[in-house]
């Protein structure tokens, strides 16, 4: 009879294992589903950064075209500014990426950045006909950003080769940090876009170091 307990607690314990070993294999996937929705952002920020990426040659379209990215991430904040909408910034980086990817067409012969920087004398001048800059809402800090981040893409654009393209890394890295700050303060822009381009701009201009 004892043999006969031993046995049916025997097999008891083992369900138990396997029914908790069953469980954790469960929970595992959704755990994992659970942090990717959660830091959905960040999985997005590396993704592009390696199709960015991918295939990185330092040459003068690598120039061009990584000296408007710098001028589009700095375009973003300040239209959010401009426009008073935080949610704003995925909609002017999603619309300027599609003039990046537009403008870097073999016939196009436009200079994307140039073209960037026409849209940032558009917001600033939104901003300014809105009394944005008597604000303490940060629209002169994104005026000023603009400002800064553009002059380093136009210097990059008429550098030397090696020179350019430190120019770039170091202004996508400097962006990072710009981007931190404004997810820390949760301002300006959606957080869920700070985040992003934070991740974004580290690791592309990481990889530019890399490769210059």
């Amino acid at each position: 009879m004892a043999d006969d307990k031993s046995l049916v607690g025997g097999s008891s314990d083992h369900a138990t294992t396997d029914d908790s070993h069953h469980a954790q294999q469960t929970t595992n996937p959704r755990r994992w589903i659970g942090v990717l929705m959660h830091r959905w952002p960040t999985a997005l920020g590396i993704a592009v950064a390696a199709l960015t990426a991918f295939d990185l040659q330092i040459d003068a379209g690598f120039v061009s075209s990584f000296s408007a990215l710098v001028v589009l991430m700095a375009l973003v904040y300040l239209g959010a500014a401009a426009l008073s909408r935080r949610r704003a910034a995925w909609v002017v980086f999603l619309a300027g990426f599609a003039v990046l990817v537009v403008l870097r067409l073999p016939d196009s012969g436009i200079e994307p950045s140039l073209v960037l920087l026409v849209a940032a004398l558009a917001f600033l001048a939104l901003g300014a006909a809105r009394g944005l800059e008597r604000r303490p809402d940060g629209f002169t800090l994104q005026a000023t950003g603009m400002l800064g981040f553009g002059a380093i893409a136009l210097a990059a654009l008429y550098a030397n080769l090696e020179l350019g393209g430190y120019l770039v890394a170091a202004a996508l890295i400097g962006h990072a940090l710009w981007d931190a700050y404004h997810y820390l303060r949760n301002r300006v822009v959606a957080r869920s876009y700070a985040e992003f381009c934070a991740v974004l701009d580290l690791l592309v201009g990481t990889a530019i170091l890399v490769m210059a």
